[in-house]
């Protein structure tokens, strides 16, 4: 779907687009800064001020939404997005009777919108934002270390309450001096830098010419993942990262074969292990987790689903996972696969929506061949853990993802047709992201 002027290379320069870049960054910093940002609030007594932070998003959102609609120049996107989110909003109402639910499911899809109509200004950086960022992983880096191997943060075991809803602010797991323990760093939880840390590089490798800073900044980011313990972001970031070393040809083909692959095992492993048992180990790396989500979290998924869905639309926008603590907090239940979440949310939708971007993703590149292998790799990284991670949920991964199909919309055309690029006639002509 067009997102009209918000496309144009020259968003970026005006004064709408520098406050989506900015409260963009500031959203991603205070997310890899979450844990000591939630402890001083907890200090004051002022938990509940961390929402404030969603204003990042929302607020720019309204604003050129009004800007728009003032000038009688509603994008499209703002129409069709709006009239799908009302009804799969409808759908939960209508199934569990939850406004509250509904509107944290919309909440979800707007990081997802707002990461859309960013694009380019987060796929492809410019200098100061790269800078920006290199220090954020600078940052996230260094609080991986501190916490792997000097020391423990205070802000562990800390819980607090909005409103009438317990809130986990501490890390979740249990702390213990050896290597196997989880760490985050300055994040809340080892899932959140798992989730955040990769396609964090992901941008910035892309944005680097040379392989020696490229390999320096994947390692990193692989050692923190790997330090986090969080397995199913390993092994989705292994073969992205590997792919991104290759030579520039190459890189284009592997990352669409990679998006297919982890599509179709995010669709097929929770379908195909229903039922499965299976032998496992215990411990930080075994087969433990991928054996409990086949024993228990996914067919309580579908069984949660089969009850509560409307025909074939599912549960609803908000139908599983964090919102059900609103109106169903005994039987909240993490989805765990991006496809289960996808399809309580949506029901059939779902497939409509997946075959969407499986189109975006198979089509001819017309366009900027590098932010299109950027787009590729966050969308193969976010399709890998989202086979045991309802990635969606998640407050950074939506950004990069809609970021990621921004571009590959804009950047790339069906084979069978000749479409004009999208432009604007008065507009200068683009310039070239600068490689560092």
């Amino acid at each position: 779907m067009p997102v009209g002027g918000a496309a144009d290379r020259d968003f970026a320069e005006t004064a709408l687009g520098r406050m989506f870049l900015l409260g963009a960054l500031i959203y991603l910093s205070a997310y890899g800064l979450e844990a000591p940002i939630r402890y001083v609030l907890y200090l004051g007594g002022k938990d509940s001020l961390i929402l404030a932070r969603d204003g990042l998003i929302i607020g720019p959102l309204v604003v050129l939404f009004t800007a728009r609609a003032l000038r009688l120049q509603m994008p499209s996107i703002f129409l069709v997005s709006g009239a799908l989110l009302a009804f799969h909003a409808l759908v939960l109402i209508g199934t569990v009777g939850s406004f509250v639910g509904a509107a944290y499911g919309v909440k979800i899809l707007v990081n997802l919108l707002f990461g859309i109509l960013l694009a380019g200004m987060l796929v492809a950086p410019g200098p100061k934002t790269f800078r920006f960022l290199l220090l954020v992983w600078l940052v996230t880096l260094v609080g991986v270390g501190l916490d792997k191997f000097v020391m423990t943060f205070p802000w562990t075991g800390i819980k607090t309450i909005v409103g009438d809803l317990n809130v986990d602010v501490s890390k979740d797991w249990q702390v213990q001096d050896t290597l196997a323990r989880r760490v985050a760093g300055f994040t809340r939880s080892s899932i959140c830098i798992a989730v955040f840390f990769p396609p964090l590089a992901i941008v910035m490798m892309s944005r680097v010419r040379h392989w020696l800073p490229r390999l320096i900044i994947g390692a990193g980011a692989f050692g923190a993942v790997a330090l986090s313990t969080q397995k199913g972001a390993i092994i989705a970031f292994a073969p992205v990262l590997a792919i991104l070393m290759l030579p520039r040809a190459a890189r284009l083909p592997l990352l669409k074969l990679a998006c297919l692959g982890f599509m179709a095992a995010a669709i097929a492993l929770p379908v195909l292990t229903y039922g499965l048992h299976m032998s496992h180990g215990s411990g930080v790396f075994s087969t433990e987790s991928i054996y409990l989500r086949i024993v228990d979290t996914w067919p309580r998924a579908w069984e949660w689903i089969d009850r509560h869905q409307m025909l074939l639309f599912g549960v609803g926008l908000g139908g599983i996972g964090g919102p059900q603590r609103f109106y169903a907090p005994n039987l909240f239940n993490p989805a765990d696969n991006v496809f289960i979440l996808l399809y309580a949310y949506f029901g059939v939708f779902a497939f409509i929506y997946l075959i969407a971007v499986l189109n975006l993703v198979l089509r001819p590149v017309t366009g900027d061949r590098d932010r299109v292998v950027t787009a590729l790799a966050l969308l193969a990284f976010c399709f890998g853990y989202g086979i045991v991670l309802s990635m969606l949920e998640d407050q950074s991964a939506p950004i990069f993802i809609g970021a990621a199909l921004g571009v590959l919309w804009r950047e790339t055309r069906p084979a069978t047709k000749t479409v004009p690029r999208w432009s604007n006639p008065f507009a200068r002509p683009a310039k070239p992201a600068p490689a560092y």
